[in-house]
């Protein structure tokens, strides 16, 4: 899961890459989208996060053939997302770059509107690949998932070139041809997926949409879903006041969150292997076994998560020096990463726990204290950065003291134990499963 990770940011970055070969302005659009692609990804992954915890269930309880209606009805929710991200890619471009102060007319705002709304336009294969990966998670195979997303890589990046410029009887796409190569790739991704599982028992079905199926895979990966839709917007307002500070604070913010991505990657492992454990412990009606699952993987989090945090920050300087020569960029990342590095632990808690609570199909304490303490970063910053005079440490610290509470609140919660009954007896039963009951869990 770390490498798969890994495979996930490549593409933004591919494209990126052979985007800057069209000029300057085709690469601030897609830069300007970046925020708008995370949202995409996010509610595209909404149906995998509630199949990922009901395909565990079914797996721990000895029925994986229970997974196939899983699957099918994973694949509905998922072609209504799509169909609501297609309405979207009317309007959405147009406005999600006016809030970014793009001005219209100028190519910058048409490239990143045209690249926005492909990407919307094609959601489909995103949220349909994002369900089968969510399979594979469930069942704990996630090195075949590892295979099909590499392929997939492989893909966009063959398919960017060809698609961008158009050589021989190709048509030349220009920036839209790098959202149109992301899209067919993650249709190879879900085709492929497709085929393993089918080779296995587990192509879907012609089965009918069944509503309470739906909505109890959209109730586990909703949340999941707003929670990661608030960080991302404020995100957003946080780069306003940022960008008052100076811009070189505004780069060294970018580049410290891929150095981040190190320690955050890792967690986001631990984070899948909780989340699997924990559901198909529950699966097989061993509640405390699936409690210990989580707390293990919080325990490797954090052993891995330390080093990590150590190197980052004793080598904060030289590793800025990679990614730029402006000495004000450098020591203004310098700035950001040893503050981020001295909560780096907690950040890998909250990340952990969120996955503990997203395989028992208990999601709302994610949104209610992810979102709650994301959300708070907007005044905390506001507080410490103008009111205290603190300047642009005073955002830093904003972000770092919410990622202490988030890490400190979600175990804590997770420690009641009461996530054991997210899942009633007669929500697993729709599903076609005779798992035991929520009562005799609790």
């Amino acid at each position: 899961m770390i490498a798969l990770g890994w495979i996930k940011s490549v593409y933004f970055l591919t494209d990126s890459y052979w985007v800057g070969r069209l000029g300057d302005d085709e690469l601030a659009a897609i830069g300007g989208a970046a925020f708008a692609w995370w949202m995409i990804y996010i509610v595209c992954d909404l149906a995998a996060t509630g199949t990922h915890a009901l395909s565990a269930r079914h797996e721990g309880a000895g029925n994986p053939q229970r997974i196939r209606p899983v699957l099918t009805q994973g694949l509905w929710v998922a072609a209504v997302v799509s169909v609501l991200l297609l309405g979207a890619s009317f309007v959405a471009p147009e406005v999600y770059f006016d809030l970014l102060d793009f001005e219209r007319g100028t190519r910058e705002f048409a490239a990143g509107s045209e690249y926005l709304g492909v990407s919307l336009l094609g959601a489909a294969s995103l949220a349909g690949h994002a369900v089968v990966g969510g399979v594979f998670r469930g069942v704990g195979d996630t090195r075949t998932a590892l295979w099909i997303a590499g392929f997939t890589l492989v893909v966009n990046a063959l398919l960017d070139p060809l698609l961008i410029w158009g050589p021989g009887p190709l048509p030349a796409l220009g920036i839209a041809g790098a959202a149109w190569a992301t899209v067919a790739a993650n249709l190879v991704g879900l085709a492929i997926g497709l085929a393993v599982l089918a080779r296995r028992g587990l192509l879907p079905s012609a089965e009918r949409p069944r509503g309470r199926t739906m909505a109890l895979i959209a109730r586990i990966g909703g949340p999941v879903t707003v929670s990661g839709l608030g960080f991302s917007a404020v995100y957003v307002v946080l780069g306003r006041f940022i960008n008052d500070f100076g811009t070189q604070h505004m780069a060294a913010l970018g580049v410290g969150h891929r150095l981040e991505s190190v320690a955050f990657l890792y967690s986001v492992g631990m984070m899948v292997g909780a989340a699997t454990m924990v559901g198909q412990h529950l699966g097989a009606g061993n509640p405390k076994a699936a409690a210990r699952s989580a707390h293990v993987a919080a325990a490797m989090c954090t052993a891995g998560a330390v080093p990590i945090a150590l190197l980052l920050y004793a080598f904060a300087g030289p590793l800025m020096g990679l990614f730029s020569d402006d000495p004000a960029t450098v020591a203004a990342g310098v700035h950001y990463l040893r503050i981020q590095a001295l909560v780096m632990v907690f950040m890998g808690l909250e990340i952990v726990y969120e996955g503990g609570f997203s395989g028992a199909g208990n999601t709302m304490p994610t949104l209610v204290i992810l979102g709650t303490f994301t959300l708070a970063r907007i005044p905390l910053a506001w507080l410490f950065a103008y009111q205290l005079g603190w300047g642009i440490g005073g955002v830093w610290w904003a972000i770092a003291l919410s990622t202490v509470v988030k890490g400190i609140l979600l175990p804590g919660w997770f420690l009641r134990g009461r996530w054991v009954a997210a899942i009633s007896a007669e929500d697993l039963a729709e599903t076609g499963s005779d798992l035991p009951a929520v009562r005799e869990l609790a």
